[in-house]
C-alpha cells in the first residue's frame, strides 16, 4: 500500500476535469446553450419557430450574467447557425466551464388524437438520469485529464488507463457523483426562481438527453414553456415574457453561484486522495462479525475509512444508496456497515471530507485493525 501511495503522491497532486476550477485564476464560467438552430427549426406551430425563441432567451440570459466581472459566459451559438450535437458539447467541455445551461422549448402533441395538446402549460428543467450515471463516468474518463507536477515542478496533463489505477477510477466515480447532485441543485435553483416569475413549475426530471451526459460540468436543460399552447407561445415570444424567463434561468444560476462561492471545495480538485487508495468492493468474511478488504495484507495495521451508512441486511454492490460509488462494509452486532476510502494516514482520510460530506451527510471515519472497528481517538494516538 506504501509503494502504491508513494506512485500516486509523484503522480497526481490535483484532478482537473475542466470543470475544475481554483476560483482565485478564472471567472465563475456558465456555458449557455440555445437549442437548435439554422437547419434544424426544432418544434414549429404558428411560424414560431422554437430555436428563434431559444436563441433570443439566451441572449438575454448571457448579457444580464456578463455584467458580473467575475462571471464568464460562453455561448454555443450566438446566431441562427446550425450545430451538431457533437459540436455542442465540444464547444461546452473545451470552455472550461463551470456550468452547461441548454435552453429548450416544449411541446405536447397527443398521437391517439393526432392533434396538438394546447393546455398544458409550465416550465421543465431536466438532467440526466440515474441510469446515465455510468455513461457520465465514461465521458469524464475519455474526455478528461488528471493534471501532475512532475519532479521538476512542471504540470502535465495526462490520460491513464482506468483500467490499470482504480485510484483514478475512485476520482472519477467521486467527481461523477457530485456532479448528478451538483445539476439536481441547479436544476432546482433555475425552477424555483421561474416559479418565482409566476411561471408553473413541473418539476426537476431525470432524462436520457445527450446534452446532459456528454457535458463533463453540472448540466441541465430548461424547456421554458409549450409552443403547442397559444397563451405561452404568445408569451414566450414577446419581450416582457422573454425577460421574464431569461430572468429565472439568470436568478437561479446566480443562487447557483452563490453556494459555489460560499464552498470552493464543491468544484476544487479531489487533492484528498492524491495519498489515497481505493477501497476495494470485494470482502472477505473473517468470522460472524467482521468483514474486511482485501486489500488489508497487514492485520496489525490501522487503516482508517469513512463509514457512509448502515443497514440491518446486506446491499448489493450496485445499490443506488451508494450514489455509483465502489463501498465496502463490515459487520457488527448483525448490522452491515458500508465504508469508502482507505488509508493508513488519517490525514489523508480528513482530506475526503468536503466531498464525501457533499454525498453523505452523516458520514464519519473510523479506525479498523485486525478486522475490528477500534476507538478512533485510541487508534489516532498509535499513529
Amino acid at each position: 500500500m506504501k509503494q502504491a501511495n508513494k506512485s500516486i503522491l509523484l503522480v497526481l497532486i490535483l484532478l482537473s476535469v475542466s470543470l475544475l476550477i481554483n476560483a482565485k485564476v478564472k471567472p465563475f464560467t456558465v456555458v449557455i446553450d440555445p437549442g437548435h438552430g439554422g437547419k434544424d427549426p426544432g418544434a414549429t406551430r404558428a411560424g414560431v419557430c422554437e430555436s428563434n425563441i431559444n436563441l433570443d432567451i439566451a441572449l438575454l440570459v448571457g448579457s444580464m450574467l456578463e455584467k458580473h466581472h467575475d462571471i464568464k459566459v460562453v455561448y454555443t451559438r450566438k446566431t441562427d447557425k446550425t450545430l451538431e450535437p457533437v459540436e455542442r458539447m465540444e464547444t461546452a467541455n473545451k470552455a472550461n466551464g463551470d456550468i452547461f445551461v441548454s435552453i429548450h422549448v416544449n411541446s405536447a402533441y397527443n398521437e391517439a388524437k393526432k392533434r396538438d395538446v394546447t393546455t398544458t402549460h409550465g416550465v421543465e428543467v431536466y438532467i440526466q438520469t440515474v441510469e446515465n450515471t455510468d455513461r457520465k463516468t465514461r465521458t469524464l474518463k475519455q474526455k478528461s485529464s488528471i493534471t501532475s507536477i512532475g519532479e521538476n515542478g512542471i504540470e502535465v496533463s495526462k490520460r491513464y488507463d482506468e483500467n490499470n489505477s482504480p485510484t483514478f477510477n475512485a476520482i472519477y466515480e467521486i467527481k461523477q457523483a457530485q456532479i448528478f447532485n451538483l445539476s439536481n441543485n441547479l436544476a432546482t435553483y433555475i425552477g424555483n426562481e421561474m416559479g418565482e416569475k409566476e411561471r408553473k413549475i413541473r418539476g426537476v426530471k431525470q432524462q436520457s438527453l445527450y446534452v446532459t451526459w456528454q457535458t463533463i460540468v453540472p448540466s441541465v436543460l430548461v424547456e421554458v414553456g409549450y409552443i403547442t399552447n397559444p397563451e405561452e407561445r404568445a408569451f414566450m415570444t414577446s419581450k416582457d415574457g422573454q425577460r421574464n424567463l431569461a430572468t429565472g434561468i439568470y436568478n437561479g444560476i446566480l443562487k447557483y453561484k452563490n453556494d459555489f462561492d460560499l464552498s470552493k471545495e464543491s468544484m476544487k480538485s479531489i487533492t484528498a486522495v492524491q495519498n489515497m487508495q481505493a477501497y476495494d468492493t470485494e470482502t472477505v468474511e473473517e468470522d460472524s462479525n467482521s468483514i474486511v478488504s482485501k486489500e488489508s495484507t497487514n492485520k496489525d495495521e490501522i487503516v482508517f475509512m469513512w463509514q457512509i451508512m448502515t443497514s440491518s441486511t446486506p446491499l448489493k454492490d450496485n445499490d443506488y444508496r451508494f450514489k455509483k460509488l465502489k463501498c465496502s462494509f463490515y459487520k457488527e452486532n448483525n448490522i452491515y456497515k458500508y465504508t469508502y476510502g482507505s488509508s493508513t494516514d488519517y490525514k489523508e482520510v480528513q482530506k475526503l471530507q468536503a466531498d464525501i460530506k457533499k454525498l453523505f451527510s452523516d458520514a464519519f471515519i473510523i479506525a479498523m485493525k485486525n478486522g475490528k472497528r477500534i476507538d478512533i481517538n485510541e487508534a489516532r494516538k498509535q499513529q
